[in-house]
């Protein structure tokens, strides 16, 4: 009884719900899909409308920003020219201030000379002493009588003298000549408080040489006073004299050099120069400076319309292609629950049509994509952190290099400098060149390290086999690396046995092998301690073992102790030099010969085990013979 109305309350709380989502979906306004499409467009394109303003705007501020900052940028490399210009009359002006005849008072001679200078160039020269009297005028004839200028220019005069540095003046009209000039006036100190100040002045026009040369249609330039007055402008007629229009003007007394609207339908930008203080105007049409903004907007505007246009054209052909595919499968749908459905017909929408399929191909692929995105995530990760690993070891490999290559540098410069000592005794001469030698051995091994290494991670090195006695090898690595062990006072101790033990291999490269076990053995062992090495059968494989009781390897640099340019720490001498390529050369040369290498060691200052294993081989025929 229970269940059945358990059954009973389920049955009416479905038809309720059935009813309540039937009522849902009468109550709600019907929407075509036509319609939705519309709307849906309508509220998506409205905001890209409304915001397209926005950023105009900025686009447009940024279009006048760039040219501003063109013409800024043109204003100011003008102004350097004209700079320019004055920096060679300055260097002209203070060349000529040097002159032996001023300094030794032959005003004579130096007006002669003043006079040569001043031919053909359109310019004066004139010399004012402390007072303010002229004493050499060249736009003067050497016959004519001086002025007494003392009261006019004497205040002038004292001021550049006190101010002791060079002083351009503003424009300036030449007395009689009716012609435009401006002055350097150059403050001359020389010995028995003998002051003069030079003042040399030139044709205005000459200016223009610093300017861009006029053409129709381009940028007008022009240069201006500290007072706003016209000195020179690169378009005809110059106006030279002539005051600032009033915007310019009002922008020069404010110190203003941004955007002016001059309202002759130009916009000027200015540039005051620190050497002069004069202005750099530059002039542009207001259609130059606009006109790419003004077609910025207008294309942005068409693009936008030719959007919306095409965003309309396109909802309506897709709303009818949807409508018409969803009142087919509608009509299938119903024919079904009707009970005469047949086979499912095509709708010409594959959406439609596996709807399923659809939603679990896609669920696949999300999956699919996001273990390929955490893989590739991974797979990024290591390999950065590859590339921190090898940048550091690249940096760390520069720096041990730089360091290794200047050590030889002083003592092979001291013992140069004693060469060059006079007198030197047979001693000293044969100690330098034991010095020099040493050195250039220690750079020749470092060098040679570095070529085998590139040759072995490049495959470039090919091995000469043949049947080799091991206690030979041992034997001519002892010779190479017995100075290293007698300088560091070292035990060497050979166990080998009384069997000989033969090996396929290359001699040079086993001998360089075991040369440079041991000389690592001696880097990393104090004096008066023992190094053992080793040799034996293990049945068909050679055994062969350097061991010490030196510092040890710690056990983080235990497992890449044979990785290129990794070494232990070094003691506060640096003592244990190179670049960590020996042990690197030692794995490659015994992997080429078919065997392995292991290095063991209890931990730091308990000394260290490097193990070869190689493959044995049969003794030569003629040994055996013998």
């Amino acid at each position: 009884m229970t269940r059945r109305c358990g059954i009973a309350a389920f049955h009416k709380v479905q038809i309720n719900a059935n009813y309540a989502t039937i009522w849902r979906r009468q109550s709600q306004p019907a929407m075509k899909v036509r319609s939705l499409l519309a709307l849906t467009i309508t509220v998506a394109l409205v905001p890209v409308v409304v915001f397209f303003a926005a950023p105009l705007s900025r686009l447009v501020e940024a279009e006048r920003d760039a040219g501003v900052r063109t013409m800024q940028e043109a204003a100011r490399a003008t102004s350097l020219a004209v700079d320019a210009q004055w920096y060679e009359v300055i260097g002209l002006v203070r060349a000529t201030s040097n002159s032996s005849k001023l300094e030794s008072n032959q005003m004579a001679a130096f007006g002669g000379k003043a006079r040569s200078l001043v031919q053909g160039r359109s310019s004066y020269l004139v010399l004012f002493d402390h007072e303010g009297q002229q004493l050499i005028n060249t736009s003067m004839s050497t016959d004519a009588a001086l002025p007494d200028t003392r009261a006019v220019s004497g205040a002038r005069i004292a001021s550049v003298l006190a101010a002791d540095k060079p002083v351009i003046s503003n424009l300036l009209r030449a007395p009689g000549a009716g012609r435009h000039v401006v002055a350097l006036e150059f403050p001359v100190h020389l010995p028995e408080n003998r002051n003069y100040v030079m003042s040399y002045g030139f044709d205005a026009a000459l200016l223009a040489q610093a300017l861009p040369p006029p053409a129709p249609g381009r940028a007008v330039f022009r240069i201006y006073d500290r007072e706003g007055r016209l000195i020179q402008s690169n378009r005809l007629p110059t106006g030279a004299g002539s005051q600032a229009p009033a915007p310019i003007a009002a922008a020069i007394q404010a110190g203003d050099a941004g955007l002016i609207r001059t309202g002759d339908g130009t916009y000027t930008v200015l540039a005051r120069s620190a050497l002069t203080g004069w202005w750099i105007a530059m002039s542009e049409t207001t259609e130059k400076v606009d006109g790419t903004t003004e077609r910025t907007v207008l294309l942005s505007g068409l693009g936008l319309a030719l959007a919306l246009a095409l965003a309309i054209a396109t909802a309506w052909a897709l709303s009818d292609r949807i409508a018409k595919a969803i009142a087919q499968t509608s009509a299938a749908a119903r024919a079904l629950g009707a009970g005469a459905g047949g086979p499912p017909q095509r709708s010409g929408i594959d959406e439609l049509d596996h709807l399923e399929e659809s939603v679990y191909q896609a669920n696949r692929l999300l999956t699919e994509a996001a273990l390929e995105r955490e893989r590739l995530l991974v797979q990024t990760q290591q390999a950065r952190e590859v590339a921190d690993a090898q940048n550091r070891a690249k940096d760390e490999f520069l720096a041990m290099l730089g360091h290794e290559l200047r050590n030889p540098m002083a003592p092979i410069s001291m013992a140069a400098h004693m060469l060059s000592l006079p007198n030197l005794d047979a001693a000293k001469l044969r100690h330098a060149g034991q010095v020099i030698g040493r050195q250039v051995e220690h750079m020749n091994r470092l060098v040679n390290d570095l070529l085998d290494v590139s040759r072995v991670t490049r495959g470039l090195i090919s091995l000469e086999r043949k049947p080799l006695r091991i206690q030979s090898i041992i034997a001519s690595a002892i010779e190479q690396a017995s100075s290293i062990v007698e300088a560091g006072r070292h035990e060497l101790v050979v166990e080998t046995g009384k069997q000989p033990l033969w090996i396929s291999g290359d001699a040079i490269r086993l001998v360089q092998v075991l040369t440079n076990l041991l000389v690592n053995a001696v880097k990393y062992s104090p004096p008066d301690t023992r190094i053992v090495m080793r040799a034996g059968a293990d049945g068909d494989t050679l055994v062969l073992s350097v061991a010490d009781n030196g510092t040890g390897i710690e056990p983080d640099l235990l497992p890449r102790i044979f990785d290129l340019f990794s070494q232990g720490a070094r003691r506060p001498d640096r003592a244990a030099g190179g670049l960590g390529l020996g042990l690197a050369l030692v794995r490659k040369i015994v992997e080429l010969h078919g065997g392995t290498v292991t290095a063991s060691s209890e931990g730091a200052g308990k000394g260290s085990c490097f193990t070869i294993r190689l493959p044995m081989c049969d003794a030569p025929v003629e040994t055996q013979l013998a």
